[in-house]
């Protein structure tokens, strides 16, 4: 069974406050307000010339937006000889367009298409994404009265509220034991699924 082994959890900083409602124990600076910009890389996508996609994983992988994502993580699904812009294993995958503000990891080097931006951050960084997301932070920005988007500008100078460095580490770490333990047990569940969908098929006439 998980167990979360913490002095306290963790909150953002809400309604301008500089501190959390709830944190780690030994830390008490209050975080700063910074543009996502200045925190990390980022990339913008640009498609490759359609004629070059492919169906051979021999090929670079593509990730053209949402599609490509599941569970938080970049599944294969199009290929292509072409490199345009790119990103690197272990990037942040963030899609700009509808839906806006999906955010993934990339276990692979990929090519990144026009909908999605690569930025190179730590697993705070992620999770702030993840949330800012949640709480409809991009619809605020999305442009487009019928295809919703964000551009570069909007992604650089998107404000985030910033710890130190040893906390942002604390922070990541422990929501990503949260993210791996809910993957564990959906994989547990999908295999329960398929198994009880096994019996029904050979135990009902």
């Amino acid at each position: 069974m998980f167990r979360v082994q913490l002095a306290c959890t963790f909150y953002s900083p809400q309604n301008g406050s500089k501190f959390p409602q709830l944190r780690f124990a030994g830390f008490a600076d209050a975080w700063e307000q910074r543009k996502l910009g200045e925190e990390a890389q980022l990339t913008m996508g640009q498609s490759p010339n359609s004629e070059n996609y492919t169906k051979n994983p021999d090929d670079y992988i593509l990730v053209q937006g949402n599609a490509d994502m599941k569970n938080g993580r970049v599944v294969p699904r199009v290929w292509t000889t072409q490199i345009t812009k790119k990103a690197e294993k272990s990037d942040l995958i963030l899609s700009v367009r509808a839906p806006v503000g999906d955010i993934g990891k990339t276990d692979y080097d990929v090519v990144l298409g026009r909908g999605v931006a690569a930025i190179k951050g730590n697993e705070f960084i992620f999770q702030q994404l993840g949330k800012m997301k949640l709480t409809g932070y991009w619809t605020r920005y999305s442009t487009g009265s019928t295809f919703e988007s964000i551009n570069s500008n909007d992604i650089k100078d998107a404000k985030i509220m910033v710890p130190v460095e040893e906390e942002q580490q604390k922070i990541g770490a422990f929501f990503k034991q949260l993210d791996d333990t809910i993957a564990l047990h959906q994989r547990k569940l999908k295999k329960l699924q398929e198994l009880k969908k096994g019996y029904l098929q050979k135990m009902f006439c």
